[in-house]
């Protein structure tokens, strides 16, 4: 493939070659990385940045141009880029790339570098960050209209893998579905994998696959045309009713010595490769040396974002004094936070209900003063109850539709939750807790990314009944608790309900996934106040020779038991709530103590939780759950034959507690 020859710009090649030479020298000096798309894929990035993107290298603001790179591998040609374009990342960076507490970290985070808008690496979720990247520029568009505040588009580089991961599909048809026409996909197309060939695994017809999901089309077909890929961007830009994919025919390891092969995906080039690619490139810096022309290519980016971010400012300063309304949502966007009435809850009155319901109750009256909130719903919301009744469903026509059906797609939910939370609107999605492995990449990218996404999973246990083993979440409890950055809530009643939606909605910087469940069951009293602390004593007695620690509906069923070991037996037990396991983990030794009882602890201490039981050791030594997939059936009738009624616990536990041994551990479980 030749190079283009430059007619308009005389330091374009000059700039291409440099992004490519700097890239593979960050990798050589790291050993470590990925050369074949930085080579390949250069003037792609060129081209949009130097043509098209709108930002402020210097400081970062809410209507920039947003990029996602989910060809996340491809750091190092981010990296370059940034460089020259005059965003913090120094040469000294540069030669850090891939080394530890660098900020050109092996992939693209987000937290490390202000103008990096997505962490990427796991291949094809960037496609679906991107769409909601767009997504909340179409709900931002639309509310600040009158000012004309936020026009942004987003860009998204991906590669054949990002392509052959599903999440990609579902991404795409939601993207189509909802008409975003300022979301411009850069498709890096060079026909070759780590393994191999892309036929060989791939025979898709790119165009009509685009086209039939309802994307414009455009193909370049030199992707050293840079030319040629900024006429392609500009001719997306003008799409009325569509987002546009363009696919851009690149050669892995342009120039290099393993030039078109599998070779040039993720092993750096040696010191005599780079330079014969310099050679060829007629290219003669030393190492890490930039000239000065490739410096200057890139002024009228930083002009262009410099006078976009004063005008931006210049609104704000309009809006602030003219629209308190207005610019209370803006602040809220930018500090990552909604608005929350305390107060807006004293109609409740049920004493028995499903926390699912509860959880909708809730969420409406967060909805009522908070019109940027967005639902999202993988076609369940009827079940989850994750829906604001007063509100319209998103659409093309009505941006401001606070409900969106993504149809059954659960990890592309995840990824698009990442993507609008990113610009700091919130969004809360849904789905049935077993399925909450479907997008639990997601969840974990957002955690790493550090952006505040809200799950609600519902049908939390065995309790869902009839609909068997399939439905019934047994491990994933445990699954989510054990992500980083991430809490999981499982609240008991009204109280632990809205404080725990009102920690999830109001933090900046972690993500939440509060559990509810599909059966009714009657409400304990609580301590709100205390769910901050993770676990409390919801019944306390002085002269109790045991502690149960439950969570969300096991809490009412505690007490029951409870109940049963006082009267037939005898036994005191003390009822600990614990909505969120993280957060008490994160309390001092002597908050603990002063929850479990100093003459108690953990040796006199039951969990009763109906999933799998073996990690709550660390503060009961007898665990009461299910380690077994369940059975079809009604509840009751599940309950009855693993043995796992009220009067069943608590046989359970009189029996397990004498005569026991300090440090003795006793593992029991539904059967």
């Amino acid at each position: 493939m030749e190079k283009k020859e430059n007619k308009n710009n005389r330091f374009a090649n000059l700039t291409i070659d440099t992004i490519r030479v700097l890239g593979c020298e960050m990798i050589n000096e790291a050993n470590s990385g990925h050369p074949g798309i930085v080579l390949g894929a250069a003037p792609i990035l060129y081209a949009l940045f130097r043509n098209h993107f709108v930002a402020n290298p210097e400081k970062s603001f809410l209507n920039r141009d947003r990029f996602v790179m989910s060809a996340g591998h491809g750091s190092a040609l981010l990296y370059s880029v940034m460089h020259l374009a005059g965003y913090d990342i120094s040469i000294s960076d540069l030669k850090n790339f891939r080394k530890i507490n660098s900020k050109t970290a092996g992939h693209p985070e987000n937290i490390l570098v202000d103008g990096i808008d997505a962490t990427t690496g796991p291949l094809g979720q960037g496609i679906g960050v991107a769409v909601g990247m767009a997504i909340a520029e179409t709900k931002m568009n639309q509310f600040f209209k009158k000012y004309n505040l936020v026009n942004y588009y987003t860009y998204c580089l991906f590669g054949d893998g990002c392509f052959e991961e599903g999440v990609s599909y579902e991404a795409f048809s939601v993207a189509a579905k909802y008409k975003l026409n300022k979301l411009i996909f850069l498709y890096d197309s060079n026909d070759v994998q780590l393994e191999g060939r892309v036929s060989d695994s791939t025979i898709t017809d790119k165009k009509k696959y685009f086209e039939s999901l309802g994307l414009n089309y455009i193909k370049v077909a030199n992707g050293n045309d840079f030319e040629a890929i900024s006429k392609a961007i500009e001719d997306a830009k003008k799409s009325t009713d569509k987002p546009t994919v363009i696919e851009i025919k690149t050669k892995i390891g342009f120039a290099s010595a393993v030039e078109d092969s599998c070779k040039a995906h993720g092993s750096p080039l040696s010191e005599e490769q780079i330079q014969d690619l310099k050679n060829k490139l007629n290219y003669h810096n030393d190492k890490f040396e930039i000239s000065k022309n490739a410096y200057l290519d890139f002024e009228q980016f930083k002009k262009r974002g410099l006078k976009a971010k004063e005008i931006f400012d210049e609104k704000v300063k309009k809006i602030k004094s003219s629209d308190a309304s207005k610019y209370k949502i803006l602040e809220n966007i930018f500090n990552k936070e909604i608005s929350f009435d305390k107060k807006a809850f004293n109609d409740y009155e049920k004493k028995k209900d499903s926390t699912r319901n509860i959880s909708n109750y809730v969420l409406s009256k967060i909805a009522e003063i908070n019109p940027l909130l967005t639902f999202i719903s993988p076609d369940i919301s009827s079940s989850t109850k994750v829906i604001y009744s007063k509100g319209d469903f998103y659409s093309s026509e009505n941006r401001l539709g606070m409900n969106i059906n993504l149809g059954v797609r659960e990890f592309a939910m995840g990824t698009i939750i990442n993507g609008i939370c990113s610009t700091g609107l919130k969004a809360i999605g849904s789905t049935f807790l077993p399925f909450s492995d479907y997008c639990k990449n997601a969840i974990r990218l957002s955690a790493i990314s550090k952006n505040p996404g809200v799950f609600v999973f519902s049908h939390d246990s065995i309790a869902v009944g009839e609909d068997g083993p399939t439905h019934q979440a047994v491990e994933q409890i445990w699954g989510l608790r054990l992500i980083p950055n991430h809490f999981l809530i499982r609240p008991c009643n009204l109280d632990e309900t809205i404080k725990a939606f009102e920690y999830a909605l109001t933090n900046t910087e972690s993500v939440f996934s509060i559990i509810t469940s599909r059966q009714e069951f009657n409400l304990p009293e609580g301590n709100p106040a205390k769910l901050s602390r993770g676990a409390y004593a919801l019944k306390s007695d002085r002269q109790s020779i045991a502690n149960i620690l439950a969570t969300g509906s096991e809490v009412a069923l505690a007490l029951e038991v409870n109940n049963i070991l006082n009267t037939k037996y005898n036994i005191k037990t003390n009822v600990i709530s614990v909505p969120c396991v993280e957060l008490f983990l994160k309390q001092i030794d002597q908050y603990e103590k002063s929850v479990l009882g100093s003459n108690l602890g953990v040796n006199r201490s039951v969990s009763l939780e109906f999933g799998i039981s073996l990690p709550w050791s660390r503060f009961a030594a007898i665990r009461i759950g299910v380690n077994r997939y369940g059975y079809s059936g009604s509840f009751e009738s599940i309950c009855k034959k693993m043995k796992l009624t009220p009067e069943d616990i608590a046989d359970k536990i009189k029996s397990s507690l004498p005569p026991l041994k300090k440090d003795e551990i006793i593992n029991i479980e539904g059967k």
